[in-house]
């Protein structure tokens, strides 16, 4: 069979949804650092505004240590032990049954603190390791092979622009640091999707900042294992703050992106009636470096959506995925500007 017959043969997969996990907070957290270890998912800080008072109405918004671990079925907990600090919208890896997390916020400014988290029977412990080159919050991050990439992102929250950053750490040996590759081609981005495309490292969409000025981006690049970027087919729309990374089906070779917020919406101020962002999910076929469409995430707004966004199901962003085989997981983020959900999406990925 010839390559473009082989193509043409792989199909999309088929995607079964259960939306009916939660975690055990009613109000949730966007921004959480997610990983598997241990056969459970977890889900760890990020922020919301407990008050229940939005940002448009002067509603404060909170770090959280707290973290929530969870099954395949959505059979959630709340741990008994917290993050060193409250903190959240960093980066994440999940290797060899440890969580290590990088950067991100808390309530005073962007982070430079990296943590390796171990579960034993004898408990839970974070080491520290070395701090990243520069504070960094609302970058992408990946795992591929033994190194973890973090991209992008913002290195306080006033900053009039977003960096070209790009970070790696061999999980190995960790206490070497960081290693500062060649930066992203392109504008410096902020809330990227990052993926691991065959081994080569990809990093799509995102929002430039242009004095402070938000700009999506629907361009795409591809690092591959010899260090140089290529330009990639640009997307049809943004999918800024897409949970991340992109998930990754064998069976078809593709990568795929849930949802994101597409920018149509940025400067319309709807405040409660704000219809949720996108629930597309895009296709990347890795060998023929193509974006296609791979259906919808399901979507089900009652009646009482405005006022009460948690019974409703949404497409959330700020958020990260966890991906265990064929398994994909999705916990709480962001449904609305402003408000959380603590729903666990879960998808099984099938053909």
């Amino acid at each position: 069979m010839d390559y473009l017959s082989a193509i043409a043969q792989t199909k999309m997969p088929v995607m079964v949804w259960d939306t009916t996990g939660h975690v055990v907070d009613k109000m949730g957290y966007a921004g959480a650092y997610v990983g598997y270890m241990g056969g459970k998912i977890y889900a760890l800080g990020g922020a919301n505004f407990p008050s229940g008072t939005p940002p448009w109405k002067g509603g404060e918004k909170v770090w959280s240590r707290r973290i929530f671990i969870f099954d395949a079925d959505g059979n959630s907990q709340e741990a008994s032990f917290m993050l060193p600090k409250p903190m959240g919208y960093g980066a994440y890896a999940s290797y060899q049954d440890k969580l290590y997390i990088a950067g991100g916020s808390d309530q005073s400014g962007h982070l430079t603190d990296v943590y390796m988290l171990q579960v034993s029977t004898g408990g839970a412990v974070f080491t520290q390791l070395p701090d990243l080159p520069a504070p960094i919050a609302n970058c992408a991050s990946v795992r591929i092979g033994d190194y973890w990439y973090i991209l992008g992102g913002i290195q306080a929250p006033d900053v009039k622009e977003a960096t070209t950053t790009c970070w790696r750490m061999d999980l190995k040996d960790p206490d070497k640091g960081w290693e500062i590759l060649t930066g992203i081609p392109g504008p410096g981005r902020m809330l990227a999707v990052a993926g691991n495309a065959d081994g080569n490292l990809v990093v799509v969409s995102g929002v430039q900042l242009i004095n402070g000025h938000r700009k999506y981006l629907k361009d795409a690049y591809l690092l591959d294992q010899h260090g140089v970027w290529q330009r990639l087919p640009d997307l049809q729309d943004a999918v800024a703050a897409a949970p991340s990374p992109a998930a990754i089906d064998q069976k078809s070779g593709r990568l795929l992106i849930f949802g994101g917020d597409d920018g149509s919406l940025a400067n319309a101020a709807l405040e409660d009636e704000h219809p949720g962002f996108s629930n597309k999910i895009l296709s990347y076929h890795i060998m023929d470096r193509k974006w296609g469409n791979a259906g919808e995430i399901p979507v089900h707004k009652g009646g009482d959506a405005a006022s009460n966004p948690g019974a409703s199901v949404w497409s959330p962003v700020t958020t990260g995925t966890v991906q265990y085989g064929n398994m994909i997981f999705i916990p709480m983020g962001e449904v609305r500007p402003g408000i959380r959900t603590s729903r666990i999406l879960t998808v099984c990925l099938s053909q």
